[in-house]
Formats: structure tokens, C-alpha cells, sequence
């Protein structure tokens, strides 16, 4: 038996150890919440302190830059701002960049999933570049969100047309993934071909006649046929032996337009691709092509086997 004197006592004191535990226990708490919060915050902020703007600029511009290869020549593209007029020789220019600024470009589209290609250049020799892509339109797609451009390296990323238009404007952006203030704009004006068809080549094998001149010279270098595969062929990187062409050439024939219904092709597109140096033969020392820009007329003259 408690005494009932002793008990009246104990449940006060009790209550009041109680009470005073779960101040403590709150004040920890509300300590370790404020020095995580903080951390946090510290590490936020170092995170995209980390990257200092004049470590990825040259000459003011940031070091990458975007254009279409497809029709992507003078007559397609031109200075986004009216600030740089088109070079008289590309191949000749003493910057690193392809262009001297941002570009706007048109795509004469055959109708819905009709692809273009954006491409994509790191003008920095030593560091990789993680960049996120944006496209100011939902009625063209990028393939690609986020990508990271090796050091002195250049792709390329399809940008899909998801729906028929006659005409439509849109804008991709280009913008450093961990400092997005950096960005890297094109302009893109879509109009709509005469002819429509409803087949468009991507991730396949296809047969195309193609010719081939010197950008600047207007030289013809070559004419031929040849099977290839419209995108990056993935046996280039299995070890079973395979003919690999330059990196531009199988880019250039994804969208390529036929009609399902025209077994024959006669009605397959043709598709005036313009590769710098990086998609072309840049990366082969020695070859006398290493520093020329190369147009390639692609048409397509049917589906070949796997």
C-alpha cells in the first residue's frame, strides 16, 4: 500500500521531470534541425558557387553553341541578333567557335515526326560540360533533357515535330546544368513542306545515294551509294567489325520522308546536311578533310536489311 500523502506527491513531480524532458528534448531537436538546415543551405550554395562564370566563357560567349545541321547552311541559318555576319570561310576562321554568335534557324518540315538535328558544340578543350536542354514549344520534342558534352567534343540530338503545323516558332535553350543563367539560345522558325509524307527514318537501316562537296570551296569530293543506319549505330561500339562512318553522316539521314504506302521510294526525301569538322573528319589526324566543313546531299533510296 502508497500512502495516499505520497502518492498525491509523486504524480506532481512526475508530470513536472515529464514536462521538463520534452522542452529538452524540443530544444535538441529544434538545434539539430537549424545545423542540417544550414549545412544544407551551405552546401546549396556551393554547389552553384562552384562554377565561375569566366571559367566557362571565351571572349565573353559561354563555350558551347548550338545550330541545325539539317539545311543548316547559309541559307537556312543566320545570326540570331543581327550582331555577326555569315563567315566567308568557315573552315578559316581563327575561333574556336563554328559561328561567331548565336544562330536562328529554318526546318522545312514533311509533317508530323519529322525529325531535325540539333547540334551541340564544346568549345573547351580540357573540361566536359553537363548542360540541360529546354524547347520553348510542346509541339517539338527534345530526345535528349539533360547531356554531357565531352571536352572539345560535339553532338547531336533529334528534335521531333509531334503534331502538323503549317507554321510555328520556337526557341531551345541551352543552359549550364548547374548554373542556369548560362544559357545558349537558337531560334527555330517550322514551316510546312508542299508534299507531306508519313514515314520518317529513325533507328534503322536505310540505302541513300549521297554526294559530297567542300563547304567553302564548293568542291565535289565524292558520289555514291551506301547502306547505313539513320542515328548512332550501335554496332559501331560491339566488337564485331563493322564499317563505321563519320559521326555526322548517319545523324544526317534520321528524318528522312517516304510514304509506307510506296514500297519502291519513289517518293523517299532528300535531306542537305552541313557537318563541321567535329561530325565530319576532325578527328582523324592526317586526313586531308580534317579541317573542312562538309555539305552532303542524302537521299533516300530504300529500306536495307538489318
Amino acid at each position: 500500500m502508497i500512502p495516499l500523502g505520497l502518492n498525491e506527491m509523486t504524480v506532481p513531480r512526475l508530470s513536472i521531470i515529464a514536462s521538463f524532458g520534452t522542452i529538452l528534448m524540443l530544444l535538441v531537436a529544434g538545434i539539430w534541425i537549424a545545423l542540417a538546415a544550414n549545412t544544407f543551405l551551405s552546401q546549396f550554395e556551393d554547389a552553384f558557387a562552384a562554377i565561375d562564370e569566366k571559367e566557362i566563357q571565351v571572349d565573353g560567349r559561354w563555350t558551347w553553341e548550338a545550330t541545325l545541321l539539317f539545311g543548316g547552311g547559309e541559307d537556312a541559318c543566320d545570326s540570331r541578333n543581327g550582331d555577326w555576319n555569315w563567315p566567308n570561310s568557315l573552315s578559316e576562321q581563327d575561333e574556336l567557335f563554328w559561328f561567331p554568335g548565336e544562330l536562328q534557324c529554318s526546318w522545312l518540315h514533311q509533317g508530323a515526326g519529322d525529325y531535325a538535328h540539333l547540334a551541340i558544340h564544346n568549345v573547351d578543350e580540357e573540361n566536359s560540360l553537363p548542360l540541360s536542354i529546354e524547347v520553348s514549344s510542346e509541339l517539338v520534342t527534345s530526345e535528349e533533357g539533360f547531356v554531357e558534352v565531352e571536352a572539345g567534343d560535339a553532338i547531336v540530338i533529334p528534335l521531333r515535330l509531334e503534331s502538323d503545323v503549317e507554321e510555328l516558332f520556337f526557341t531551345v535553350d541551352v543552359s549550364h546544368a548547374v548554373l542556369p543563367t548560362a544559357s545558349v539560345g537558337l531560334d527555330v522558325e517550322i514551316e510546312q513542306d508542299t508534299i507531306q509524307r508519313d514515314r520518317h527514318a529513325r533507328s534503322e537501316h536505310l540505302e541513300v545515294h549521297y554526294v559530297v562537296w567542300d563547304v567553302d570551296t564548293g568542291e565535289k569530293l565524292d558520289e555514291g551509294d551506301l547502306g547505313a543506319y539513320a542515328g548512332e549505330d550501335p554496332r559501331c561500339d560491339t566488337p564485331i567489325p563493322w564499317v563505321c562512318y563519320i559521326e555526322g553522316f548517319g545523324w544526317g539521314l534520321v528524318g528522312l520522308d517516304v510514304n509506307d504506302f510506296d514500297p519502291q521510294f519513289d517518293s523517299g526525301t532528300t535531306h542537305d546536311i552541313y557537318l563541321p569538322p567535329d561530325l565530319a573528319y576532325g578527328g582523324q589526324d592526317g586526313h586531308q578533310l580534317q579541317n573542312s566543313w562538309l555539305h552532303f546531299e542524302l537521299t533516300l533510296t530504300r529500306l536495307a536489311p538489318v
